[in-house]
């Protein structure tokens, strides 16, 4: 193309600028990542309750990205146009929907790469406590009651859940302060300080983990006592403003996020005067 037409006709540029500048904003300019697209909000859906939304919410404030959040209005209607018909789903403009939160957490990363961790070793560290983090509640899904399911399982077997930390058990029996242990034992690892287990000690991994901590909390107020590392990085990272703001107005949601895990005693409590 070069050979044919003279390159200060090319596409209005003058004639020093490079002929790979030419094409790669041509292309740009006939792609679906417009200005326009790229200008508009991202869009959180989930519900209202301190579940697997809030790390999404607090990575996207964290990020500087422009997004708004919603509660949806009609689910059973929205459940079957969500990717894997589940919450959260973020909506991108020229894109569609990502479903999961663990996907949603890493998109964020790879749009700021801040958010990621500065570096491969605080990439891998927020890999690991995005995926921890998310073992941790698995667990809690299994074990704890919830505003909506109680009682879904025995006394005894609640109190070893909640009960000092067993490592000689199989993995998929460990209770709460085991996993804390571990990750008490990774901030160590990892070279944890001033309450981050990474440099800027605001990654999509250390999003995840402060709202899962946050949601044990919620349920036993004294649990990261015996953990010193834990504790430093629950009060530095809940100094932050965004995190200050997720648990006042739920950042930019409608409204905050409502505590969805509650203790086994306050259930029974409930059952019994109802």
């Amino acid at each position: 193309l070069a050979q044919v037409l003279p390159d200060q006709l090319l596409f209005g540029f003058p004639s020093n600028f490079p002929l790979s500048f030419h094409f790669d904003t041509m292309f740009k300019s006939c792609s679906g990542e417009t200005a326009a697209a790229s200008a508009l909000p991202l869009k959180l859906t989930y519900f209202p309750l301190f579940a697997k939304g809030p790390s999404v919410a607090l990575a996207l404030e964290m990020s500087g990205l422009n997004w708004e959040g919603f509660f949806p209005e009609d689910w059973k209607t929205m459940k079957s146009e969500t990717p894997f018909g589940s919450l959260p789903v973020l909506e991108i403009p020229g894109i569609g929907q990502i479903g999961h939160e663990a996907a949603i957490l890493n998109y964020i990363g790879r749009e700021v790469p801040r958010m990621a961790g500065d570096g491969k070793k605080d990439f891998v560290t927020s890999q690991q406590l995005l995926a921890e983090a998310e073992d941790i509640y698995k667990a809690l899904q299994a074990k704890q009651d919830t505003i909506l399911q109680k009682d879904k399982v025995s006394q005894d077997v609640y109190d070893k859940f909640w009960g000092e930390p067993d490592g000689t058990t199989h993995n998929k029996e460990f209770g709460v302060k085991m996993y804390l242990k571990l990750v008490e034992d990774f901030y160590k690892k990892v070279g944890g300080k001033d309450g981050k287990f990474t440099a800027s000690g605001k990654t999509v991994g250390e999003c995840k983990m402060w709202v899962t901590l946050h949601i044990l909390v919620m349920v036993q107020a004294d649990v990261l006592d015996k953990f010193e590392g834990l504790s430093e990085f629950y009060k530095r990272m809940g100094e932050e403003r965004e995190t200050k703001a997720l648990i006042l107005h739920g950042c930019r949601m409608p409204g905050p996020f409502p505590q969805g895990y509650i203790p086994k005693s306050f259930s029974k409590a409930a059952e019994g005067g109802a």
